[in-house]
């Protein structure tokens, strides 16, 4: 299917989104729904789901109980994926949106495309959310539970989004999740796993899971667009950061979230040492964490 194809025409588009202009047409919106859909919908939810969830359809007479609740949940998810590429499609759009109003009688300040955009990116990111937790709850649906990534994640120490704000707080986001998922593998298979003992504690397991989660969003900072972070990480810090572009600002946000992760990594390190009976004698003096500092 198209991924046009979702909505029925401009009525049932505008049922999941505000802010048309009278003078847009459905064929006008074509190019930004599927920009979303294939750039944004389709890498986390997979082509299968997503038109398990667009065939969606409402209980029949004859259903039994558990296929009535398994199509009700489907359909709840076929609303989230129209919100999510209705608001994805109209931020899309808004640039051309822009230069029509400022080619007609009408004008509009920058200060007011940038208001009309964070609406249209909060809506995104709230739907997107709303669905792939959806999907965490409800596996079967489209098969999401075979894909590689479904199957994968459970291999990892932090399986989704409201684990992961346990250790750094994302807003329970589950698209921000998915977003830095390439980014939890490879933190975690080559910087905290190595630092675990065979047969970790408790206590180290939960000091690797927060060392991970603080260098992932840490690289996150310097790899992603600033938009392309959650409102939890953009409003926590200062104004001027979350204007978006300052290096500066980028890079004090890093370090200071890197400190974090080498302060865990170190106190991994001594509990993995102490738990295999190394003794101070066979620890490694030139370490800067084994060293200590007098005044003369």
């Amino acid at each position: 299917m198209k991924p046009t194809d979702l909505f029925t025409d401009l009525n049932d588009f505008q049922e999941y989104t505000d802010g048309l202009t009278a003078d847009t047409t459905y064929a006008q919106l074509g190019p930004s729904i599927t920009t979303v859909v294939n750039a944004t919908v389709l890498p986390m939810v997979t082509a299968q789901v997503y038109i398990a969830l667009a065939d969606a359809a409402a209980p029949e007479e004859g259903d039994t109980e558990e296929e009535k609740a398994a199509k009700e949940r489907a359909l709840e998810g076929k609303e989230l994926l129209k919100t999510a590429v209705a608001a994805g499609a109209m931020l899309q759009y808004q640039i051309f949106a822009s230069v029509k109003k400022n080619g007609s009688e009408g004008s509009l300040y920058k200060y007011q495309h940038e208001e009309i955009k964070d609406h249209y990116r909060e809506a995104l990111w709230g739907a997107m959310d709303q669905l792939l937790e959806l999907l965490d709850a409800n596996p079967t649906i489209g098969d999401f539970e075979k894909t590689d990534e479904y199957k994968e994640r459970q291999e990892l120490p932090v399986k989704n989004a409201r684990e992961f704000d346990r250790y750094y707080g994302i807003g329970a986001s589950s698209f921000f999740y998915h977003k830095v998922l390439f980014l939890i593998r490879q933190v975690w298979r080559s910087d905290v796993k190595p630092l675990l003992p065979k047969e970790p504690t408790e206590e180290m397991t939960e000091l690797a899971k927060e060392a991970l989660c603080y260098k992932v969003v840490a690289l996150a900072v310097m790899q992603f667009d600033v938009t392309e972070l959650p409102r939890a990480i953009r409003w926590d810090y200062n104004h001027e950061y979350t204007k978006g572009s300052d290096p500066q600002t980028r890079s004090s946000l890093y370090a200071q979230l890197i400190a974090r992760f080498n302060s865990d990594a170190a106190t991994l390190e001594n509990l993995k040492r102490s738990a295999s009976g190394v003794t101070a004698v066979g620890m490694n003096n030139n370490r800067e964490e084994n060293k200590y500092y007098g005044v003369l």
